[in-house]
């Protein structure tokens, strides 16, 4: 089913470069939903999802301060300090301050959280297994590459305003 009878429009979309924007947008949408469906029987949320995926793959035995956060997450950034007050809040994570630097806290995931973590990752892992199973490898190195291209434009775009 293409996307005009997917998202019932009743005419055809304005153009064939309109119609790749709202089918990456559409898919998006449709797997942040999926996603936030996943993880919330966990009692998380999609950001802390990828919050603790970034602490338990992403970052050394010391943890992160708060400004490598800003770079690595994959959903908003705009609100890191109370996601990770939430997530303290209920032992998933813990700030210790840096050693070298008194004024840094960094970024550790308890017991508790990695415990958690370890639960939620295999339900979503599997799932974005199966989702993603259904390209062949040919498929899934296409679809990289031409949105890492898109990616590469927008930054340039964005650079040039």
């Amino acid at each position: 089913m293409g996307l005009k009878d997917e998202l019932g429009l009743p005419h055809k979309i304005l153009s064939e470069e309109h119609e790749v924007l709202l089918n990456i947008v559409v898919a998006g949408q449709m797997l942040e939903k999926e996603a936030d469906r996943l993880v919330q029987g966990f009692g998380l949320s999609r950001a802390q999802l990828n919050i603790m995926m970034l602490l338990r793959y992403q970052s050394g035995a010391s943890g992160p301060d708060h400004q490598s956060f800003g770079r690595m997450l994959v959903v908003n950034r705009s609100n890191v300090t109370g996601l990770l007050d939430r997530m303290e809040k209920t032992g998933l994570v813990e700030r210790i301050p840096d050693a070298g630097d008194r004024r840094v806290k960094r970024v550790r995931l308890t017991a508790k959280g990695v415990r958690v973590l370890a639960e939620a990752e295999k339900v979503y892992m599997r799932h974005v297994e199966t989702l993603v199973g259904a390209l062949s490898g040919a498929e899934r190195d296409a679809l990289c590459r031409t949105l890492e291209k898109l990616r590469a434009r927008l930054r340039r775009g964005a650079a040039g305003r």
